[in-house]
């Protein structure tokens, strides 16, 4: 079967399992034409770009993704990087509460395989900082309990994916499978292609209540990706090219996270974040780099091995129960 050919049939297979899982905005693909027209010498915007790239068609948008994200090139790890702020979302007439920022990083590897798919080995890690003065935070007073706790940074050794039609991906021993054609937004005459991939999740809570009753949000993990990159159009198709670089945000809305000790209270967290693609671990910003050195090792400098494929994945959640004890009950 051509690599065409087995693109289309995962794809038959995505839309018979649309009507299981949801279907989502992340399944269709939108490709207006540009907005108007632009005079790039008299703004400084980028000239016309003629587009040789058809994202309506699965192997083409597949492609165009893995290129964004990562690199066509097996040997090649991609360091991303990405930051901003939590907040807490609570009752219904209350505002957002900023609650502290985040930091991290992704180091990503891509391998193609024989039947059209791609393997992605991805390693993150990141760590929280104080909502004011942005440095890194071992303890947080929580003011919703008003108590010092310990802060345990997000640092998960394996979160592989397989990127294909239909997206594959472990949450916590659970496959999840969520239709795989993301939409993009190609506006030729600012040489600009922008693109959209989010996933909507409700799997099992691993931390059981009544064993983490101070730790678990509850028996279901509700949780929201939304990813919002920007590239340029020309380095997209830009055959001579295996990678392009990117620009921008990053949103997540899901559980309070165990070491915030917040059991079933309710209300959630929202991540809003930029995110950018430095590409190689001298971009990335020299604090953050020495932070992982320091509290991880510098083996979170580096993808996933081929041989973890098919391993369970990690999870903030995972990580905290393997390394802690329930929090005793006040």
């Amino acid at each position: 079967m051509s690599f065409a050919n087995e693109l289309d049939f995962l794809f038959s297979r995505r839309r018979m399992i649309q009507g299981m899982i949801g279907a989502s905005s992340a399944s269709v693909i939108s490709i207006p034409s540009a907005f108007s027209a632009v005079n790039a010498d008299a703004n400084g915007l980028r000239a016309p770009v003629k587009r040789s790239i058809d994202l309506t068609d699965p192997a083409q948008n597949l492609e165009a993704y893995v290129k964004l994200v990562g690199n066509l090139d097996p040997t090649i790890e991609t360091a991303g990087w990405f930051g901003g702020d939590i907040f807490a979302v609570t009752e219904p007439d209350k505002p957002l509460r900023k609650l502290f920022g985040v930091e991290g990083m992704g180091v990503l590897r891509i391998e193609s395989q024989s039947d059209g798919t791609y393997r992605a080995f991805n390693r993150e890690c990141a760590f929280y900082t104080d909502a004011e003065s942005g440095e890194y935070i071992d303890s947080w007073n929580n003011p919703f309990i008003n108590e010092e706790v310990e802060v345990a940074s997000i640092h998960n050794m394996t979160v592989n994916a397989e990127l294909a039609p239909v997206f594959k991906m472990d949450f916590d021993g659970e496959v999840q499978e969520v239709p795989f054609l993301p939409p993009w937004i190609v506006q030729d005459q600012i040489d600009t292609a922008m693109s959209l991939f989010e996933l909507h999740v409700a799997p099992p809570n691993p931390l059981d209540v009544k064993t983490w009753p101070r730790e678990s949000a509850g028996p279901i993990n509700r949780i929201s990706e939304i990813f919002q990159r920007s590239a340029r159009l020309s380095d997209l198709q830009n055959t001579d090219l295996t990678g392009c670089s990117f620009d921008g945000v990053w949103t997540r809305v899901g559980p309070w996270l165990p070491w915030m000790l917040q059991g079933q209270a309710p209300g959630h967290i929202m991540y809003r974040t930029f995110m950018t693609k430095p590409g190689r671990l001298e971009n990335m910003p020299e604090r953050f780099l020495k932070q992982v050195s320091d509290k991880l090792g510098e083996q979170y400098f580096s993808a996933p091995k081929s041989s973890t494929w098919g391993a369970q994945n990690d999870s903030s959640f995972t990580v905290y129960m393997s390394e802690n004890r329930p929090a005793a009950q006040e």
